[in-house]
């Protein structure tokens, strides 16, 4: 629903910020390295992620668009939920997460608070393929954006109840030849053809 929101931080603390922009005060749930990014009293440009569940409506948000894809890629693993990704995305920056999940670190990933080692296996198990795509090294911008879309076709043939593999394969498939311009409505109605 909301890709950013930029405006004053009017408060904040290592957990969550109060953005006001137009009159309105949005609290913000924030990982530490968001919270370590953004300074009280002036604007800041917070990309975000709305979650919905029966009883709650929460906004999380992060100072980078590859932090929101990883979080998003975070909520994909089975048994993680968004403040366990938040505690995640706490513990270690997006680079040091790839890290471990590529070098198989079990070890290391189990030091971040709440992640045993069977959600940690779960983790590397589940992202390992998935996180070069949502989660690249340095690229241009351009690049940046087109894995970004990717991603979110991923996501969206995942929750439409495609296997992650099924997913992957079909998006991959059509995203080589597809312009970022286009959108990510063309590329998962393309994807949807492949599955």
């Amino acid at each position: 629903m909301f890709d950013y929101i930029f405006g004053l931080v009017v408060e904040k603390n290592p957990s969550s910020v109060i953005i006001e922009t137009n009159g309105i005060g949005y609290k913000i749930h924030i990982p530490l390295s968001t919270y370590e990014r953004t300074t009280e009293k002036l604007d800041a440009k917070i990309f975000t992620k709305l979650f919905i569940k029966e009883d709650e409506i929460k906004i999380y948000g992060f100072s980078s668009r590859e932090e929101r894809a990883l979080f998003d890629l975070l909520l994909s693993v089975n048994s993680v939920g968004p403040n366990m990704a938040l505690t995640i995305l706490s513990g270690s920056s997006v680079r040091q997460f790839k890290d471990m999940v590529l070098g198989n670190d079990l070890r290391t990933l189990q030091k971040i608070k709440g992640i045993g080692k069977k959600t940690a296996e779960r983790i590397i198990l589940e992202l390992r393929e998935t996180i070069q795509v949502v989660v690249p090294g340095e690229v241009s911008s351009v690049e940046m954006e087109k894995r970004g879309v990717v991603s979110d076709a991923i996501m969206a043939l995942i929750a439409l109840g495609y296997t992650r593999g099924v997913a992957e394969k079909a998006v991959k498939s059509v995203s080589e030849n597809f312009d970022v311009s286009d959108g990510v409505g063309l590329l998962i109605k393309e994807s949807l053809k492949k599955v």
